[in-house]
């Protein structure tokens, strides 16, 4: 079998680096500096949720954590690289260095603005999910329910223009429909599962799932058990019953990873962080979905999108 790039859309591990004062060499995280050489070539969309934790504004932990994450990639440049286009992830790669994205979950961090998205973008951020679990400024959680405001539709739009990846990960369904009937550009759901595999509120109905086929963007796959299956004991290969129903669905191309590192308070029982994604490609290939198939699902649908999103490169 063929070595795999890795391009995972969602973790949480530089938000907790920061709030805890751990570097990414710190061996009890999810995503360290080992995990990712030991993944190969390996990018990671790191994002930044500040709705939840009420000790500084969002505005503010998002823009303390970020400063701190930027620190951390320079004091490691041997090994990280912070990118913003495909073609900056695929130089990383190049370099043997881990291709590090910041992206953004809950827009309070930019106070829900549209006008500070043009800052958020020369931050480096190329994703935005709109919402986390609480309703803000823009719409409504899959919690609360409701649906997009004026002034998300302003953000939405001006978001696509930018180049920012808009992400529906813990958005409502009314705010996710909303979203998809302004959508100039691909959507994503960075870190959401099938609904058919199972039923909870955070993952994709089947009719979901097809639009974001029908505006050829993509849904993470989510290793959060509870996400994953109504077993109480639940192993990787429950990813399965995930991926051959988006497969069915006509979803070849229109899925990655989105593992949620660092942000769920457990993993499947065979999983201890994002280089047990090295377990999916032979899971995969044993129920017979081909080496294509598979290369699309671990990296190619990712900068697929992020190129038909127009994620620029860095200001540096």
């Amino acid at each position: 079998m063929k070595n795999f790039s890795y391009f995972d859309a969602h973790c949480d591990t530089a938000l907790e680096l920061w709030l805890n004062g751990q570097h990414l060499t710190e061996p009890t995280r999810h995503i360290n500096l080992q995990r990712a050489k030991n993944l190969g070539n390996y990018a990671q969309f790191f994002a930044y949720c500040t709705c939840w934790y009420d000790k500084k504004t969002p505005v503010e932990q998002y823009k303390e954590g970020l400063a701190y994450f930027k620190n951390e990639i320079a004091a490691h440049s041997d090994a990280a690289a912070l990118c913003g286009s495909r073609a900056e992830v695929e130089a990383a790669w190049k370099q043997g260095k881990l291709a590090a994205i910041v992206a953004i979950e809950g827009a309070e961090a930019i106070d829900c603005d549209p006008g500070r998205l043009e800052e958020a973008a020369q931050d480096g951020v190329r994703m935005i999910t709109l919402t986390w679990n609480h309703e803000n400024a823009l719409g409504g959680s899959h919690i609360t329910g409701s649906g997009l405001t004026a002034q998300g539709r302003e953000f939405v739009r001006r978001a696509q223009k930018l180049g920012i990846i808009v992400d529906l990960s813990h958005s409502s369904e009314r705010v996710f429909y909303d979203v998809c009937e302004i959508a100039e550009k691909p959507i994503v759901a960075s870190h959401s599962n099938s609904r058919f595999g199972k039923a909870h509120s955070r993952n994709l109905s089947d009719d979901q799932f097809r639009c974001l086929v029908a505006l050829n963007g993509c849904a993470g796959l989510n290793l959060f058990p509870e996400f994953l299956s109504k077993r109480k004991v639940v192993g990787i290969e429950r990813a399965l019953r995930h991926v051959n129903r988006w497969l069915e669905l006509g979803g070849d191309g229109n899925i990655c990873l989105g593992g949620d590192w660092d942000g769920v308070s457990e993993l499947p029982v065979d999983v201890d962080g994002v280089d047990s994604w090295l377990k999916l490609p032979p899971l995969l290939a044993d129920a017979g979905i081909s080496e294509d198939v598979i290369d699309r699902m671990t990296s190619g649908t990712l900068l697929r999108v992020m190129d038909d999103c127009g994620a620029k490169d860095l200001e540096r």
